[in-house]
């Protein structure tokens, strides 16, 4: 087992995982290139020669993978000291970066297929510095729990604290996360369909007046051929559609399955994945915000999406590795856990409900898009494509008044909730301690309607709570200044 103490090197195993993650990108370059160099000119198989040279090919190249590997996993040191962990690297010039141990918002790990081969992981630590920071130390079970146990000393502040602290075990079922994936992500096919769809229409653009008027008498002959037929093309992207679901929940179950979860009053540790193992580790006092997400099929079946937002360095800015926890409506536990085992029992101070600003905020560009598509159809007179433009306009208008609906602000003694959402409500919940600013924002507007924007941020998002009226506004504004202590105010007029 390591001892964290002395300054060291990572085990041989890690090496060989360096050196296998190194191979892998050498050849995903170089094998393009391989293969036309050899498919595309006269090479004869059948001489001794050519296999000759491919073996020297590919001995140099797991010679530079090796030299490379060498070159990142020799200059590596770490050890704990005072409090920090100490991470020495650089082959050419030496550098030493100092994380202090109470300042790691969340611990990442990562377990592909090599590293459960070798038994070992990838620990990556999240802090508020920026992506480049991000370091990962390959260290095997033993001594990832021995180094999660030197953290986790550090952060808990008293020894009685840690003594009342018991470890906990929760699993949450296959069944599920299939079942939660199904039902919200409809719109998330929809969504990479319709990003799709962006990508290709971009290059309109680009074309002449030649080109776009080809295209028009193209579309009109193709509107009247039968497999090109608006039902047709209605078909043919609902399979497109269902294709794109199926990848995506296959995603979601590859990656979320068969989670477990290990908690006591200040830590939670979540463990996940079919192929590729992955865990992640959050603190107490390092989550800003509570998310919880349900729609319609969701209430309905019991479900919910549930997320613990940290600060946005830790996981917004870092290739979208947020844990979303998809499945069984477990947010009271999770809510018992953060607020506190009688959250329910907080009276309810002030309560504010958003306007039809919302509305109209919702549907502006919706309609904007919809207005110029219109434009567009009818001056190439494609008719029949108007009824998807007022179908589009006609969900904007729903999702707009879902959304005007559903917006309002709730204040509590020891936190308040933020309700948002269009076709599902999402809820917000925010401890007091954990705003930075907050902020009232006028419109030329707000002189005839007497609405304003209330707009408060954590250090992981910013929360804007449109056209409340004035004196609702104002009494909220004034209530999380008293709330929170040394808050940086900003009153835009």
């Amino acid at each position: 087992m390591i001892d964290f103490y002395e300054p060291q090197r990572m085990s041989l195993n890690a090496f060989f995982i360096i050196f296998v993650k190194i191979l892998e990108s050498i050849f995903g370059l170089s094998v393009v290139y391989i293969f036309v160099k050899i498919f595309g000119s006269d090479i004869d198989f059948s001489e001794s020669g050519t296999w000759v040279r491919i073996g020297y090919s590919v001995v140099a190249v797991i010679l530079v993978a090796l030299l490379l590997a060498g070159a990142s996993y020799y200059p590596k040191k770490f050890y704990v000291k005072e409090g920090n962990l100490v991470f020495i690297h650089g082959l050419l010039s030496r550098e030493s970066t100092t994380i202090p141990l109470d300042r790691i918002h969340s611990l990442r790990t990562r377990q592909g297929i090599w590293y459960r081969l070798f038994e070992m992981r990838g620990i990556v630590f999240d802090t508020l510095a920026a992506k480049g920071e991000e370091i990962e130390l390959i260290l095997d079970e033993k001594d990832w729990i021995s180094l999660r146990n030197v953290i986790e000393s550090e952060e808990r502040n008293t020894k009685d604290l840690e003594s009342e602290t018991k470890l906990e075990v929760k699993r949450f079922a296959n069944k599920y996360l299939l079942s939660d994936a199904l039902c919200q992500n409809h719109l998330k096919g929809m969504a990479i369909l319709g990003g799709f769809l962006a990508v290709v229409f971009d290059g309109i653009n680009n074309f002449t007046d030649n080109a776009v008027e080809t295209i028009s008498c193209l579309a009109n002959s193709f509107s009247e051929a039968p497999l090109l037929s608006p039902l047709g093309i209605v078909c043919f992207f609902s399979l497109v559609y269902v294709v794109i679901l199926s990848l995506w929940i296959g995603k979601v179950f590859l990656r979320y399955s068969d989670m477990s979860l290990k908690y006591d009053k200040l830590f939670l540790s979540f463990s996940y994945g079919l192929l590729s193992r992955s865990s992640s580790r959050f603190a107490y006092g390092k989550v800003c915000t509570l998310w919880i997400k349900r729609n319609f099929l969701e209430r309905k079946f019991g479900l919910c999406t549930l997320m613990l937002k940290q600060a946005l360095n830790v996981s917004a800015q870092k290739d979208d590795d947020n844990l979303k926890l998809y499945g069984f409506d477990s947010s009271d536990f999770f809510l018992k856990w953060w607020l506190g085992d009688d959250y329910r029992e907080n009276q309810e101070i002030l309560c504010a409900k958003s306007g039809r600003g919302v509305f109209v905020h919702s549907i502006s560009f919706d309609f904007f898009v919809s207005v110029v598509v219109a434009i567009i159809l009818i001056n190439c007179e494609l008719y029949i494509w108007l009824i998807a433009t007022v179908l589009y306009l006609a969900i904007s208008v729903l999702k707009g008044i879902y959304a005007m609906r559903r917006s309002r602000i709730i204040l509590k003694e020891s936190y308040l909730v933020v309700f948002n959402g269009r076709f599902a409500e999402i809820e917000n919940y925010v401890k007091y301690q954990n705003i930075e600013s907050v902020r009232i924002r006028k419109t030329p507007f707000s002189r005839f309607s007497r609405r304003m924007t209330l707009i408060f941020s954590t250090a992981g998002t910013t929360f804007f709570v449109r056209s409340l009226l004035e004196e609702d506004a104002s009494q909220i504004y004034n209530h999380l200044l008293l709330k929170t202590l040394n808050l940086p105010v900003v009153r835009a007029n």
